[in-house]
């Protein structure tokens, strides 16, 4: 579901229930989880968006592993130009279980910071 609150200011939700049986006699896996986003144009050239999720894996169906999981994003992007975007992004999945391949090798870890930085150039014109 989402919302455009105003030219400027974009609000969305999801919700998701996922249900997986091997047989029809077995024990359901399943996963319970949401996500809110919410984008700002600061101007024409800036815009700045966040995004957090949650995921609820019971049994391991998505991951592999029971756990509750944690996502936040940050993104800021600009448009020095038409044709031209660049956009950063910083990124943090958290789970209530050591899952994440850390800095030292064999050593998982409940948390996993991710930059990113992305360019974009061509002529594709109106919403991305």
């Amino acid at each position: 579901m989402s919302w455009q609150a105003s030219t400027a200011l974009l609000v969305a939700a999801e919700a998701d229930y996922v249900e997986q049986r091997l047989y029809s006699y077995s024990s359901a896996d399943h996963v319970t989880g949401g996500a809110l986003y919410g984008a700002y144009q600061l101007t024409p050239r800036v815009a700045v968006a966040a995004r957090v999720e949650y995921l609820a894996d019971v049994g391991g169906l998505f991951s592999g592993a029971t756990q509750y999981l944690n996502v936040g994003t940050l993104t800021l992007d600009y448009r020095p130009a038409d044709g031209f975007l660049v956009r950063g992004e910083y990124r943090r999945d958290q789970s209530n279980q050591h899952y994440f391949l850390g800095h030292s090798l064999g050593v998982l870890e409940t948390a996993q910071p991710t930059i990113g930085l992305v360019w974009w150039f061509g002529q594709k014109a109106g919403a991305w």
